[in-house]
């Protein structure tokens, strides 16, 4: 079961970025349908869905064995006959994870704010007016630097199947049992 991902933690900026996101990469169920009436015979849709090891298979059948009475036509017609059937599971599943690795990059980026070496100093000085503080400050900032944890390592990860929080460095999903990519 793919849980829904809490839109409510997002602000109304992050929100309209990630509609928007997920609009461009999403899969078009008519463009997966028209792939399945066309060539699904020969595995079209699959490859559509990026399940490319059955679609070469679904192609291989087709084209090796349709010069023996038909064979290959008949064993890969039966197959994209079921597949009509998986076709909008398929699309739900790819907009779920779809979904999930939008909100996980959101997540991240939400608690990443890049400041250059040049801002960091210039912000402090505008909060102490007077220079003699101005090592002070230096000293600070290196010291806040050194005893933070990185903002990646401390915001919560999310899984992109399932959706659910992931905590420290797990290697799968407790609650679906997906690898978790090491890059999130």
């Amino acid at each position: 079961m793919i849980n829904t991902i809490d839109k409510t933690r997002l602000t109304d900026r992050e929100l309209l970025i990630f509609n928007q996101e997920v609009e461009n990469k999403k899969k078009n169920p008519i463009i997966a349908y028209l792939l399945w009436w066309f060539t699904g015979f020969m595995g079209g849709h699959r490859y559509y869905f990026g399940k490319t090891g059955s679609a070469i298979a679904m192609t291989l059948i087709f084209w090796l064995l349709v010069w023996l009475f038909g064979l290959g036509a008949l064993i890969t017609g039966i197959w994209a006959l079921v597949d009509v059937f998986l076709i909008n599971g398929w699309l739900k599943e790819d907009n779920a994870k779809i979904e999930a690795k939008i909100f996980n990059d959101l997540m991240i980026n939400r608690n990443i704010a890049p400041v250059s070496r040049e801002e960091a100093p210039a912000q402090v000085k505008a909060t102490n007016d007077t220079p003699a503080n101005e090592p002070e400050v230096k000293e600070q900032i290196v010291e806040e630097s050194t005893t933070q944890e990185s903002p990646v390592q401390a915001t919560p990860k999310f899984c992109v199947n399932c959706g659910s929080q992931l905590e420290g460095e797990m290697a799968f999903c407790p609650k679906c049992g997906t690898k978790i990519a090491s890059n999130l």
